[in-house]
């Protein structure tokens, strides 16, 4: 089931209606599903849970706890445009602005966001908002990467890739920071979250090396593609950069490690 409620104005840099958007949300999900789904598990995700999914994307990890919560529990998959969610019997659909709608009614036993926060300038105040959402007892798992492609490149055929995903890195950087994202907030969660109230808060971070053609690598192979014309407005990196860029993703001979995934667990007292 989808629902609407309200109009979608968003400040991410990447948009789900473009081309891209599907190889890059399964991207995601190929190189972070492993560890989020460990997390929430940690955070207590059981059979009945009532669950919010914050910037839902592909809606894996939406239709992954709905099942582990099973029937009697409850799942609500919320995006600002929804449209790459694939449906799950289990999961409500909602078509949702974080910054400007009310959260859904009710208390909720696990919120979960991945890669959301960081995008938004009014990120205290959201995170503040989600926790004011939980039932006493229940726990919010925020998410977010910390992205260092200037050493990501662990082998490749092209002796350039080094020195390109580090003017890729800084490029990157420039757009989102235009943007209002803050690449430093990965590590400001655990702060944030006491300030909001949450006790037990810990953080775990974890990566993983991938292949051309898989991962990060089609994480930077799609959004080099999306972003391309921002990139080069910057002056730090070409459309030749980029088409090498591209061309090292997808080679069988590349290996790249993945994002380190900052995983910030805060449960309500």
């Amino acid at each position: 089931m989808t629902a609407t409620a309200g109009a979608a104005s968003t400040p991410y840099v990447f948009s789900n209606d473009k081309p891209t958007a599907g190889s890059l949300l399964d991207a995601l999900g190929e190189m972070l599903d492993p560890f989020s789904k460990i997390r929430l598990h940690q955070a207590g995700l059981t059979p009945g849970a009532r669950c919010l999914e914050v910037g839902a994307g592909r809606g894996t990890i939406a239709a992954w706890m709905a099942d582990q919560v099973g029937s009697s529990g409850e799942v609500i998959a919320t995006d600002i445009k929804p449209q790459h969610i694939v449906p799950h019997e289990g999961v409500t659909v909602l078509e949702h602005n974080i910054l400007t709608d009310e959260l859904p009614a009710g208390e909720f036993d696990i919120i979960h966001a991945r890669a959301v926060l960081q995008h938004l300038p009014e990120r205290r105040a959201v995170l503040a908002r989600l926790a004011g959402a939980l039932r006493p007892g229940g726990a919010m798992v925020i998410e977010e990467l910390d992205s260092r492609w200037s050493t990501s490149v662990l082998a490749a055929a092209d002796e350039r890739a080094p020195e390109i995903f580090g003017k890729y890195e800084r490029a990157l950087e420039r757009v989102l920071r235009n943007a209002g994202n803050d690449p430093t907030w990965n590590r400001q969660v655990l702060a944030a979250m006491r300030d909001a109230g949450l006790r037990d808060v810990n953080t775990e971070a974890w990566q993983r090396s991938f292949e051309g053609g898989t991962g990060i690598c089609m994480l930077a192979y799609s959004g080099s593609a999306e972003l391309q014309d921002k990139l080069v407005a910057t002056g730090l990196i070409n459309p030749d950069d980029l088409e090498i860029l591209r061309a090292v993703a997808v080679d069988p001979a590349t290996v790249l490690r993945g994002m380190l995934l900052v995983s910030t667990i805060g449960f309500k007292s």
